[in-house]
């Protein structure tokens, strides 16, 4: 460049070879170094035909192990972290946006040091990607890379441009300062970013803003609601239900034809919503059974086969998920194109159906932020080809004509916590977050912009030790607290468990609602871990610290608060470092309140803690 700072310009033009004279690769890379960052574009021009760009890889980085504490994160649902990638083999890869990469970007670093490498695409319209993480022990590295299928891909003549910008900056300190990294990017530029105030969001009821807990029943009236009302009562709170199986086909199966409804649903809904229950049924958001009444074919050859996505050889791509036709064959769901009209209007049409006429107060989509888009070849639905940020976009669409048409008092929720359609729903359903090495970086990113709700609590030898982890992994990390079968109310020590952590994050709910996630505090000396098998996959075992900690804050009132829950049954004592500055605040407190689930007491902070057995508190910090 001809002036220091300015950007350098690489062309790479005309390669040997007469099939692709004329091709033109142009790269650019900007310095920012205030940020100690460079900021990546790439264009490809001029593509002889019959040629196209498929996919283009980039950026591509190889890395060498920082230090002895080297770790990587990933951003698989909330977030995890690895250790010990550089000596192993190890590959993670994903397809974004989906629940299980839910956010575009990595970050390797030492733990110790607090040294190393964020890279990221800040792409504000979140076009379909693939991150990949893939070690090569023998020569010490880790390379990191970015896949773009190219939107017309393979078409002819087709050329490629990133979407946003590929970023490169130096980090100095961990996975939260790379979370905050990008939540400030995507306070200023994400597109799906909701609009914010001095409660939360603005287009989100205040009952769900408020809600602290779940139920997950499934079936009949009669199944649900006795239930779910003792559950309610248990709790001592108002509470969500998530309600499957309440229409008369079988689950995965017929779908989208939902109506009619089992008997007695409408009067189910209004026993229940009239006892301090918000009723929110299932929906899919994605699929249509190609067979759709029973083994026969009913509307999906002449109504939607045009609209269901399309692959290279105009074959609808299908899934199968274990549920079996009459005749005993699987069920074979084509995965619909949110681009075209027929699929927008189904959906609408089937919310809408549920608010109005059954008066439930929500609406679950399954699989929309759970999914990875799929790369639709079918020319006749107007988008671009394959790949590109079409996908987002008619799901944006779609979702957006439903809001504005709903009831004021109504919510939309759906699976996992893939970002780009956080505007477009009130609440997240993070069942997934169910792995080893877990860390809460997608809240640290969006928490105060969306509600996040719900694990998958299962069986097994050490499900009760499973659930308390899980709780009070909820509780800190922001969650509403749940998703759990009703009938726990039948194991006392469990239900006594469970309520406790509903109660104080009812009591902090100011927090949730409308703060944000600040670092978690680490505890010094010898901390106790546990390990329990969190049937996520056949056996899974996961291991925590005994004793979880989090931190949230709300910047514009000067408040901050830290949360500890000892979730095993022994008790603890540790060290906690009482440094104002460790964590972002200007000087000494002026107030501190020990806030637990029967109520609170003016406070000071400690040095040493006693935690006693499955216990939680929590200190707020004016």
């Amino acid at each position: 460049p001809s002036n220091p700072g300015s950007p350098w310009t690489f062309v790479w033009k005309n390669p040997t070879g007469k099939p692709l004279m004329g091709l033109t690769v142009t790269v650019v890379a900007a310095s920012d170094v205030a940020a100690h960052r460079i900021l990546w574009s790439l264009r490809i021009d001029h593509v002889p035909e019959p040629w196209g760009v498929w996919r283009t890889v980039f950026p591509q980085v190889a890395l060498a192990q920082p230090g002895p504490d080297a770790e990587v994160f990933l951003p698989r649902g909330a977030g995890e972290v690895k250790s010990g990638v550089w000596s192993e083999a190890f590959q993670f890869s994903g397809n974004y946006p989906s629940g299980w990469l839910s956010l575009p970007f990595l970050a390797v670093y030492d733990r110790r040091v607090g040294t190393g490498l964020y890279t990221a695409i800040h792409d504000p319209w979140g076009s379909t990607k693939d991150l990949v993480v893939e070690s090569r022990p023998a020569e010490q590295a880790v390379d990191l890379r970015f896949d773009h299928p190219a939107p017309n891909m393979g078409q002819s003549g087709t050329g490629f441009q990133l979407e946003g910008t590929a970023v490169w900056q130096l980090l100095r300190g961990d996975w939260y300062d790379a979370s905050i990294i990008y939540r400030d990017w995507v306070r200023d530029q994400a597109r799906w970013y909701p609009s914010l105030g001095s409660d939360g969001r603005q287009d989100t009821p205040r009952w769900l803003k408020e809600l602290s807990c779940w139920a997950l029943a499934s079936g009949t009236t009669e199944q649900v609601v006795p239930a779910t009302k003792e559950f309610q009562q248990a709790i001592g709170l108002p509470v969500g239900v998530h309600w499957y199986n309440w229409h008369t086909i079988p689950f995965d199966n017929d779908y989208p034809h939902y109506f009619p409804a089992k008997p007695g649903f409408a009067e189910g809904v209004a026993a229940l919503q009239s006892s301090d229950v918000f009723v929110m049924p299932y929906i899919n958001g994605r699929l249509w059974d190609i067979r759709d009444r029973g083994s026969d074919v009913f509307q999906f050859d002449d109504i939607a086969r045009g609209a269901a996505t399309k692959d290279e050889a105009d074959g609808p791509y299908t899934e199968t998920y274990g549920s079996k036709e009459t005749d005993g064959s699987p069920v074979h769901l084509a995965a619909m194109c949110p681009a075209t009209d027929l699929w927008k209007s189904k959906v609408r049409q089937i919310v809408l159906r549920l608010m109005n006429e059954y008066g439930v107060r929500g609406v679950y989509i399954d699989q929309v932020a759970a999914a990875k888009p799929q790369l639709c070849f079918d020319a006749s639905h107007g988008h671009p080809l394959g790949g590109g940020h079409w996908w987002t976009e008619g799901y944006w669409d779609l979702l957006t004509k439903i809001r504005a048409d709903m009831p004021k008092d109504c919510v939309l929720t759906t699976e996992c916590n893939a970002e780009p359609y956080i505007h477009c729903f009130d609440g997240y359903l993070t069942w997934h977050w169910q792995y080893n090495g877990q860390v809460p970086a997608f809240p640290a990113v969006y928490g105060g912009a969306i509600q996040m709700f719900g694990r998958a609590y299962r069986g097994g030898p050490t499900k009760d030790l499973a659930l308390c982890m899980k709780a009070g992994q909820q509780l800190v990390y922001g969650e509403q607290i749940g998703w759990i079968d009703p009938n726990v109310t039948k194991e006392p020590d469990n239900m006594a468990f469970l309520r406790q952590m509903v109660h104080l994050r009812a009591k902090l709910i100011d927090y949730f609602m409308a703060g944000e996630m600040a670092r978690p505090p680490r505890l010094e000396g010898t901390i106790p871990t546990v390990t329990a098998d969190w049937q996520w996959h056949g056996v899974w075992p996961v291991t925590t610290d005994a004793v979880l900690t989090g931190a949230w804050r709300l910047p514009a009132e000067n408040r901050m608060v830290f949360l500890f829950v000892n979730v095993s049954d022994q008790p603890v004592t540790a060290e906690f470092d009482t440094d104002p500055a460790r964590f972002g605040l200007p000087g000494r407190p002026e107030r501190i309140r020990k806030i637990t689930a029967d109520g609170e007491e003016e406070s000071e902070i400690q040095a040493e803690l006693h935690f006693p057995p499955k216990s939680a508190w929590a200190w707020e910090i004016d």
